[in-house]
């Protein structure tokens, strides 16, 4: 049954409502990933999941996210990588790259290359779509905002299109903030081309919150000591970003706290990725 917009508008106000009485003081939500995007745009389709609640689910995030006190941050997920069944990767082949074979796939999806302009007018398309809501916070890439080394050197490439995406979200509105949320950065590099202490240092991105998705406190700790984390404090303000998914661990809020005070014993606040598994977890653990 299709419910009534205040009726679904109430639903989302309540969720966001808990998390800011939890202690956050923001939300990242995902814009642009499998489903589709959470903001209408002739670009990609919307995700067909929201419509029936939402004339423009990005708008009512912001602001009831707002209106709880929140920070509202778009999370541009899937970054340069799509899904090898997505539309615009059959309508534009020339816009993947491809590996010295010819292969396009790699970590199971295609890579768009980011030093084609054609990509890069649709990558700011989007976010010109994103930045239509006044209220917005902040732009968050994450390890998707990358290429996979088997499609060679690209990471000056990379470094490029970042400083024209940040200077570009800076002329329409120098109050954003663009964050990125990668892996620890030897491995970002190594493995994805993602050379972020060299973009905090160039000044072209404006937060960093480190994705440390580990099983244990001990982990956790070791990740961050080793992970560039401290010499990216220097420059742009840092968090660690902590996983709550369903990645067939065992799991418990008990488990999140210990991981959340190591973090906290450091010296860095943190982010809790996602929440609404949280959610789900607890309703499993009920009915069972």
């Amino acid at each position: 049954m299709e419910l009534p917009y205040f009726t679904t508008r109430h639903y989302l106000d309540e969720l966001l409502h808990h998390i800011s009485r939890s202690g956050y003081d923001r939300v990242y939500f995902s814009v642009y990933g499998f489903r589709g995007t959470l903001y209408p745009t002739s670009q990609s389709s919307t995700n067909f999941l929201l419509l029936p609640l939402f004339s423009n689910p990005w708008k009512a995030a912001v602001e009831e996210s707002r209106r709880q006190g929140l920070k509202p941050y778009a999370w541009f997920e899937f970054g340069l990588m799509l899904p090898p069944n997505n539309p615009i990767v059959k309508k534009h082949p020339d816009w993947l790259l491809k590996t010295t074979a010819g292969k396009t796939i790699a970590d199971d999806n295609v890579w768009l290359n980011p030093a084609n302009p054609e990509v890069q007018d649709y990558i700011f398309s989007h976010i010109d779509d994103i930045l239509k809501e006044k209220d917005l916070a902040g732009i968050q890439l994450d390890d998707h905002w990358a290429v996979p080394r088997i499609f060679g050197d690209k990471s000056q490439n990379l470094t490029n299109l970042t400083k024209k995406l940040h200077r570009h979200i800076q002329e329409k509105n120098p109050k954003l903030i663009l964050s990125l949320s990668p892996n620890p950065y030897r491995f970002a590099l190594d493995q994805y081309n993602q050379n972020w202490l060299a973009w905090v240092r160039q000044g072209i991105i404006d937060e960093v919150v480190l994705q440390v998705y580990r099983k244990s406190p001990g982990q956790v700790a070791a990740t961050v000591q080793s992970s560039g984390i401290r010499s990216a404090s220097r420059y742009v303000p840092v968090g660690i970003g902590l996983y709550a998914g369903l990645n067939g661990a065992s799991f418990s809020t008990k488990a999140l706290q210990n991981q959340v005070k190591t973090v906290q014993q450091q010296g860095y606040g943190y982010c809790v990725f996602t929440w609404e598994y949280i959610f789900l977890r607890h309703l499993v653990d009920f009915v069972q």
